[in-house]
């Protein structure tokens, strides 16, 4: 899809090369920021959360948007932004992890859009480099590409 640009496709292409003409970079920009912006955080108020019992915004935010179980869901949802961030960051099922994240990320804009919080447009961003990840995969700089996972068939080549 766009792994490739031109030139001879019968010439091996250097991975690190095509860097810049995938998704690549988008991929593991938006799962580093979504790690360190969301994941980490989140996935350490869950944890005070659940074992110091200290009290945690995103619980309160599930439970104020009317999202059932706030206090399971929250930390669900903290577990998923923190494996779709790694999965990311390393390329590795990277199609499947967007998909998982797409209910995560529209939960996000309902309960952003409710609060009118200035996050929302993070939200926004999100949803589209998860769409965006889902239809093109990985790219060529991944644990996918590295396995070619995602690719049709077992083709045999002559």
């Amino acid at each position: 899809m766009l792994e490739y640009t031109g030139g001879n496709p019968s010439v091996p292409q250097n991975p690190l090369g095509s860097l810049f003409k995938t998704v690549a970079i988008m991929r593991i920009g938006a799962g580093t920021l979504l790690l360190v912006r969301h994941g980490w955080g989140g996935a350490l108020s869950a944890y005070q959360f659940f074992w110091k019992e200290q009290p945690w915004a995103w619980v309160t935010a599930f439970h104020e948007a009317g999202l059932p179980y706030p206090h399971l869901t929250a930390p669900i949802a903290a577990v998923v932004v923190v494996g779709v961030a790694l999965s990311w960051v390393i390329g590795f099922l990277t199609r499947l992890f967007a998909f998982i994240f797409l209910p995560v990320v529209i939960t996000a804009l309902v309960i952003l859009q409710k609060a009118g919080s200035v996050q929302l447009e993070a939200a926004w961003l999100y949803l589209f480099i998860a769409v965006t990840l889902l239809l093109y995969g990985s790219g060529a700089v991944s644990v996918d590409q590295l396995f070619r996972l995602g690719q049709g068939g077992s083709k045999k080549r002559r």
